[in-house]
């Protein structure tokens, strides 16, 4: 059940960032949240049951789940009280943490990391899409460079895990 519920969060990932990218390519910067919002969703629930069907993911689910949650956090936090541009920086620590701390199962697991992690960061952005972040000095700019730089970190991390995990004993 672990199993088939983290495959889903890392193909869900995997399915809102494959429709973040769809929509730059195809859609105007000004077209509504209202025209887009279906787009995000479809993405996401079609890779969330592709997931659940195929099962084999665990370090992407987590990814996914990181990415999710530090975005909740940080905007949350950034709403209601105000942060520095190196507070923000500090939650990379949690992702280098938590992805050290999962093995991935596959290569292909270990390849939808930072889409599964960034794919939570959409889907964090979009909880938040009608607070205006951009009117506090920074905070845009923090939750933004922290998805991205996430993405990054949970990849390096989750190879690193790998790399390590050969010169483990196979008894």
């Amino acid at each position: 059940m672990r199993e088939r519920f983290l495959s889903s969060m890392a193909f869900a990932g995997l399915g809102i960032t494959i429709s973040f990218l769809v929509i730059v390519m195809l859609f105007h910067p000004s077209t509504s949240m209202k025209t887009l919002t279906p787009i995000y969703l479809t993405g996401l629930f079609a890779g969330a049951l592709y997931g659940a069907a195929r099962k084999g993911a665990n370090a992407s689910g987590v990814a996914f789940a990181l990415g999710l949650t530090i975005t909740v956090l940080l905007n949350y936090l950034w709403i209601y009280r105000p942060l520095t541009f190196g507070y923000s920086l500090a939650f990379l620590v949690i992702v280098i943490v938590g992805m050290f701390m999962v093995e991935g199962k596959s290569d292909l697991d270990i390849g939808l990391v930072p889409f599964s992690y960034f794919g939570g960061f959409i889907l964090g952005m979009l909880l938040f899409m009608n607070v205006h972040l951009g009117e506090i000095d920074g905070a845009a700019m923090s939750v933004m460079v922290t998805g991205v730089a996430g993405a990054v970190v949970a990849l390096f991390m989750s190879l690193l895990r790998a790399f390590f995990g050969m010169f483990r004993s196979r008894d």
